[in-house]
């Protein structure tokens, strides 16, 4: 319990309020079951990818033979699907960084600088839920950390043989690189490289408050630029960032999305407040105690 209330205390030290424009915005809640949320997650990451340019989806009707290395082959939402947007993600920061350096590509600098920093926001989440994979793996796999990973050894066995990718390999018409993996049923037990019906059929993952947490932040942020945000620390330091994108917006805009930002810096001050008091008060100790200071 007292590591318990420490853990919760120390996430409290700090702040964040983030706004973000969002387009098409769907309104439905959060999935249920954290396995389609990662798989969501997952695909949200390859269709901004995809629509960057940076890589392709398996569905594309135009795979070429040079596409091999840029087409994502896990459609899934498990370490192998995020180990391959971790790698397609780097490899698009450094195809921008190429651009943005490129005095020919001036006029579209702020553009591509904007998409670079979401493709760094998609590696660094990416490399995150592949630790999340590791953890689980360590915990309900042992057996198999000495193993080869099931897949790089034998990587033909896994092959979506009903893909139409796959149909056009055999013929001799594209390389390997281009067909996609099916599901990985092999590593159901702690890893989420799943199809639908598989998906369905599997046990929940067993993730702690703390994974769930920072989860739900990069599913809710998703792929979205931040426009404005604010940070408080318990100590009373405010830091506030505002980018571009808020600066070029029309003077009505501007209002209207700072209006919104303030409100929702007063109701998370509140509302954390009142949850530190509460951590406090289970405690019955001093924040100094808490936190094992002098007093």
């Amino acid at each position: 319990m007292a590591d318990f209330i420490k853990n919760l205390a120390s996430d409290l030290l700090r702040l964040e309020v983030n706004t973000i424009i969002k387009q098409n915005m769907t309104a439905e809640k959060l999935p249920t079951n954290k396995r389609v949320l990662l798989r969501r997650l997952a695909q949200d990451y390859r269709d901004t990818m995809a629509d960057y340019g940076v890589a392709k989806m398996p569905e594309d009707g135009d795979i070429k033979a040079e596409d091999s290395g840029r087409v994502f082959r896990w459609r899934f939402g498990g370490e192998y699907s995020f180990q391959e947007i971790v790698s397609m993600a780097k490899a698009g920061v450094s195809s921008y960084e190429n651009q943005i350096n490129n005095p020919s590509q001036s006029a579209e600098r702020q553009d591509l600088i904007d998409k670079q920093k979401i493709l760094v926001r998609i590696r660094s989440q990416a490399f995150n839920v592949v630790g999340i994979f590791k953890l689980l793996r360590r915990e309900l796999a042992p057996e198999t950390l000495t193993q080869d990973d099931g897949f790089y050894a034998n990587e033909i066995n896994f092959l979506d043989t009903d893909h139409f990718l796959y149909a056009q390999f055999k013929a001799g018409a594209l390389p390997q690189g281009c067909v996609p993996y099916r599901s990985h049923r092999e590593s159901l037990k702690w890893n989420n490289d799943l199809g639908w019906d598989d998906i369905n059929a599997a046990a929940e993952l067993p993730l702690t408050p703390d994974t769930l947490s920072m989860l739900y932040k990069a599913y809710e942020i998703g792929t979205e630029q931040i426009v404005l945000q604010t940070v408080i620390q318990i100590e009373g330091d405010v830091t506030s960032y505002i980018t571009p994108t808020y600066l070029n917006l029309p003077d009505k805009a501007k209002e209207i999305v700072m209006g919104v930002h303030n409100r929702s810096i007063v109701t998370s001050t509140q509302f954390w407040s009142s949850l530190f008091t509460t951590v406090v008060n289970l405690a019955g100790r001093s924040f100094n105690q808490i936190f094992g200071k002098k007093e």
